[in-house]
């Protein structure tokens, strides 16, 4: 008689992650409890066990992706080597790299009917520009240049998950050729706050 290999009890994060993992290879159409109870070797009460339904499961992705993403600012911010002017061109890129591209449009097309993952969602976005911005100020800008800018870059990033489709493909490579013009360009302008028309910038 053959003896079944024991399994290890699957958790949570197991759960969230071989969601995120099909939502790369599969997009939003592989996140079904049968589809992941098949992926896993499980039975639905499993995925019953740690979820309610599957807007719960999504608001975990959403929560353990802002992990993710902080864990990457974070590695970056750790590389003291690393000159601000290229941790700001990892930062720009963040939001559009290719092993990202797939889970940043699905998160945030579930956040458009879920308000926690809008939410989580808003956070993650935050905290990105919180990281450009301090980078900026790194580079001798004022706190009004670098909030402007970091806004710009955050904005062009979001701009880009949602419309990559029908707009020329941007790598990499073609952020941190443009960083340095637009760098220069936003140095040599007056602060915002000396506007002499004295009108809001908001």
């Amino acid at each position: 008689m053959t003896r079944s290999r024991p399994t290890r009890r699957l958790n949570a994060t197991d759960w969230v992650d071989a969601a995120l993992t099909l939502v790369t290879s599969e997009g939003v159409p592989g996140v079904t409890i049968a589809r992941l109870c098949t992926s896993l070797g499980v039975t639905k009460g499993s995925f019953y066990w740690h979820f309610t339904d599957l807007d719960a499961l999504w608001e975990a992705m959403a929560v353990r992706w802002q992990t993710m993403n902080r864990r990457r600012v974070a590695d970056l911010d750790g590389l003291s080597e690393m000159p601000p002017d290229a941790r700001l061109a990892t930062l720009s890129t963040m939001l559009i790299s290719d092993d990202h591209l797939a889970v940043e449009r699905a998160i945030r097309s579930r956040a458009r009917s879920n308000d926690k993952v809008a939410e989580t969602v808003r956070n993650i976005d935050g905290e990105i520009f919180d990281a450009v911005d301090a980078t900026l100020r790194e580079l001798e800008m004022s706190p009004d240049q670098a909030r402007l800018l970091a806004g710009l870059l955050v904005y062009a990033g979001i701009g880009y998950i949602h419309g990559h489709e029908g707009l020329p493909t941007i790598s990499a490579r073609d952020v941190q050729h443009a960083l340095p013009g637009l760098l220069s360009y936003t140095v040599t302008q007056p602060s915002p706050a000396a506007d002499p028309s004295g009108s809001a910038d908001h």
